[in-house]
Formats: structure tokens, sequence, C-alpha cells
């Protein structure tokens, strides 16, 4: 953390605004700066009254309450967040309109969020993925000396680093070092996100990781019963994942291992009504946290051949499914303005397994990188040739940035409460 935004919240209690891995690297540099945080804001209803690093999470509209029973202390308020954050702004003027709080962006001292996709393959083959995309399936993953070599340069590069996140399209608790990895950036006081799909029959893989303490993981999945999850997470089995939730809760009660544990639950016409509701019973009695997002179609690629007419068999067989049709998402997300240019494209530093670096987090194929060795180009260097890179500026120019981004998401709930719902697989 650099040393200016220190020098500010020093001595002061701090409030989180965003409670998933941002906000949680953030908490964890302040613990090691003995800096107290009061609580986590969210506007995600999923996370409300859970524990996070040792802080509860509440609503923005609760805000001025915790502003209120702390007044006699020195406050700030931290908006740690990747994306939306003019639309925190609003919230925060709404909420705490003139009174004396200060109010930092976390951006402005760290400026660059890194993933890094330690295995580039996948054990499933989604239809919303890159992974079912005929032919572009790349296999290895990182080496351990160049993830070493990786830490050292991000150290270098962004001291002020607090978090990165472990995985991009491939499917981090394949790695076999994967415990290792997860100390290694721990020892440099950088808390660790992964994504998985929970469906492996090796239970090793995953206690690999969870045993190292990772601070985030969110589980996807699309169903909880076989019909409606295997319609969508093509190759995984959901009685495989579900009873690895219950392995691993186990296992997080048995040793005392703190880890956010998100089910992100990805809504399609087929599985957002008894399927969404058991997998609610089943996150809230873990203790899980359960979170939904509307599919759209992965990778950036397959919904420019979209918009030109070329789609492929794999995105017109997902759009029967979907809740959203890729051009209905489009048409509702770019009502909202990128008053600070595209996120993914400014903030985020994605690397490869191979260590090569694409365009942004949402393209895949292997022609759209900026750099085919994040070791031997600096950062200036590859956001230059980012600015220059081709698809880019297509994917501004036809907004795509917030339909990847599935901003506006009421305007999404509107569409989709008017499709007709089959739920698939209740018994």
């Amino acid at each position: 953390m650099e040393s200016s935004l220190i020098s500010q919240i020093d001595g002061k209690s701090v409030i989180i605004w965003g409670a998933r891995i941002v906000g949680i690297g953030l908490s964890r540099r302040c613990a090691k700066e003995g800096i107290e945080v009061l609580s986590f804001i969210d506007s995600d209803k999923s996370l409300w009254g859970k524990t996070v690093a040792g802080a509860i999470v509440i609503g923005p509209d609760r805000l001025k309450e915790i502003t209120d029973k702390n007044k006699d202390e020195k406050l700030v308020l931290i908006v740690a967040v990747s994306i939306k954050e003019d639309e925190i702004r609003e919230a925060i003027s709404q909420e705490l309109g003139a009174q004396g709080i200060d109010v930092l962006f976390y951006k402005d001292f760290n400026s660059v969020y890194y993933t890094i996709d330690i295995v580039s393959s996948c054990n499933l083959a989604c239809l919303s993925c890159a992974h079912s995309m005929e032919g572009k399936k790349p296999g290895g993953m990182m080496k351990i000396e160049d993830v070493k070599r990786v830490l050292q340069k991000i150290s270098y590069e962004s001291p002020n680093c607090t978090h990165v996140s472990l995985y991009s399209w491939g499917e981090p608790l394949i790695h076999p070092q994967i415990g290792e990895i997860i100390r290694m950036f721990h020892d440099a006081g950088i808390a660790v996100g992964l994504s998985t799909n929970l469906s492996h029959i090796d239970f090793k893989k995953i206690e690999n990781a969870i045993n190292a303490s990772p601070d985030y993981l969110k589980v996807s999945v699309s169903g909880y019963y076989p019909t409606a999850y295997n319609s969508t997470h093509q190759g995984g089995n959901i009685t495989l994942v579900k009873s690895n939730l219950y392995r691993l809760a186990y296992t997080m009660e048995e040793k005392g291992i703190e880890c956010l544990v998100d089910i992100n639950y990805h809504l399609y016409r087929d599985n957002c009504g008894d399927n969404l509701r058991k997998m609610q019973e089943l996150a809230s009695e873990l203790g899980f946290v359960l979170s939904t997002v509307y599919a759209l179609v992965m990778p950036l690629e397959r919904v420019l051949d979209h918009k030109e007419g070329k789609a492929d068999w794999q995105t017109k067989q997902l759009e029967k499914n979907l809740l959203v049709s890729i051009d209905e998402g489009i048409e509702i997300s770019r009502s909202v303005s990128l008053e600070n240019g595209c996120p993914f494209k400014h903030n985020q530093m994605n690397i490869n397994a191979d260590l090569t670096i694409p365009t942004c987090c949402v393209v895949f194929d292997r022609k759209n990188i900026v750099s085919v060795n994040y070791l031997e180009s600096s950062l200036e260097e590859i956001n230059r040739h980012k600015e220059d890179a081709e698809i880019c500026k297509r994917c501004i120019e036809l907004d795509l940035p917030q339909y990847n981004m599935g901003f506006n998401r009421e305007g999404w709930a509107k569409i989709a409460s008017k499709k007709e719902i089959v739920d698939v697989g209740a018994q």
C-alpha cells in the first residue's frame, strides 16, 4: 500500500466498500499495519450479515448508521472494487450527503489488479466458456519457477498490490502446487482469490488449496439437479459438486480455516426456479454465500462473431437458454456510460499460464495478445500495446465492455422476468 494512503488512514478506523477479493486484500494489509476495519459495505444482499476477514458486511443503507455509531472516532471510507465505481460514488452521496467523512478510492493508490491464470486448461467444457470452442483449448500450467518470477515482478512494479486472482479461463485446482503458490503470495502480504467448478473426483485437489487458506473461493454452478446443471456445465457432475461442498465445509470447520466461499450461480431459463431455491438452501446450511449472475456469452471473440452474423453453433445453442440474449444484454447495458473508460482495459493485468498477456480478461484467442512474455515487458509497454489493440477498439465501439461487466443489473432482471421459465430436473 502506498505510503500516502497509509498516512491518510493511519490512526483512523476504516470502513471498506467492497467485500470480495479487492476489499479482502485491502483488509489483509490494514491488519498488517495495525489499522482497524470496522465493517464492510456491499450492495450484494447475499453478503449481508456475513463475517468477512473478521468484519461484518452490511448494506449501503446502513452506512450512516455505522458512521453515527462511531462519530467520536476518526473514520475513513475506502472504496475497494474493480468496477462500478461511478455507481458507488452516487450511492455514497445519497447515503452520507455532506456528512464529514473522508472517502478514498483504492484504485488511486493501486491502479493494477492482477489475474494470473496458473492453469490454462479446464476439466469441463461449458457452453458459455471459451473452453467449449472447437480447436481453442490450450494446455499446460505455469511452472512454479515462473510463478515466483511473476510475483517478484509484481512486487517490484506494483509494490502496493494487495490481492491477486489465480484464475481466468482455467481451473486452478488442477495445479499440483496450488497450496505452495497460495502461501507464496500470502508470504508477500497478498490476498488470493480462486474460482473453481469444484467438480473433482479427487478431493485432494480441493484440500491442497483450502489447506493454504485462500481468502476468497468462488464456486461456479448452474443448477441443483443434474438435468439443469449438465446442460450448461458440460463434463461436470452436480452430485459430486454438492458432495465436495459438504466436505469443503467440514474441512474448513475442522481446521478452523477462514475463507469466503461464494457459490456463484449462473442464471438460465432452465434453472431459476426450484433449482435455485434448493441451491440457496444448501448454501445457507453450509454457511456459504450464494450470489447470482445472469449467464452471458464468453469470450469476447464469440460476441463479436455474433454481431457480425458469424455465430458458432455453441453460441446459437446457448442463446436458446439465456434469460437475456446477447443483443438484449448489449442494449440494456449500454445505458451505463463508461466515464472513466473500460476498467478491464485500464486496471487489469491478465497473465496466461504461458506468460503471454491478453488484451483483457474476456478475450481468449491467442492472436489477441499484447505481450508474448510478461516477464520481459514493462507495464508501460503492455499498456501501450493495449491502446493499439484492434479488438479493444471494436469492443468499445459496440459498447461491449458494459455487456461483459453485466452493467444495469435491474435492466437485465426486467428483461429476464418476461421470459418463459422451464425449470428442469426438480423432483
